[in-house]
């Protein structure tokens, strides 16, 4: 696992954590059976077709190093959390750390690869948001998303200054 050394160690954790909550009877993979068993607890019950298909093409067994194999992949076009820090301190001119949700939802479905606002509004919707101290155009506190924080949570698992 000579690749996890150039890796964000505490999302690797998560990883691994994650991993464990899958591998329903500890035995170090997770088979089929174990992804119904979680999908169960859960309480969505998945055809053996729905099982199949997630295990399609994924190398077996599905041990650590292949799952942790498996989730560096899928997030490989994810950018590091300082790209993104970065790229969300264009909003915040004072450097608190916080950024105007609206404004940003706003932005991000106006210009550039525009998002829906349905998409702009799940994109957001695991994030800390903070209301105040000032005021929107309504009289109300306005919200302001921690941009830290949700460029943790989206990017991906390459080192940065930051941690």
């Amino acid at each position: 696992m000579d690749f996890l050394k150039d890796l964000n160690q505490p999302k690797v954790y998560e990883l691994k954590k994650a991993f464990c909550l899958f591998d329903l009877d500890g035995d170090g993979v997770i088979s089929e059976q174990d992804l119904k068993n979680t999908f169960l607890t859960l309480g969505v019950d998945k055809s053996e077709y729905d099982i199949d298909k997630m295990f399609e093409g994924v190398v077996q067994p599905l041990n650590l190093d292949v799952f942790l194999l498996l989730m560096l992949q899928r997030a490989n076009g994810l950018a590091p959390q300082d790209v993104m820090v970065g790229a969300f301190r264009m909003w915040d001119k004072a450097n608190t750390g916080f950024i105007d949700k609206e404004r940003f939802i706003h932005d991000i479905t106006t210009y550039g690869d525009r998002f829906t606002l349905a998409e702009a509004h799940e994109a957001v919707a695991d994030a800390v948001i903070t209301r105040g101290p000032q005021l929107n155009d309504e009289g109300q506190l306005m919200e302001k998303l921690d941009y830290m924080d949700f460029a943790e949570n989206i990017s991906g698992f390459q080192k940065t200054d930051h941690k």
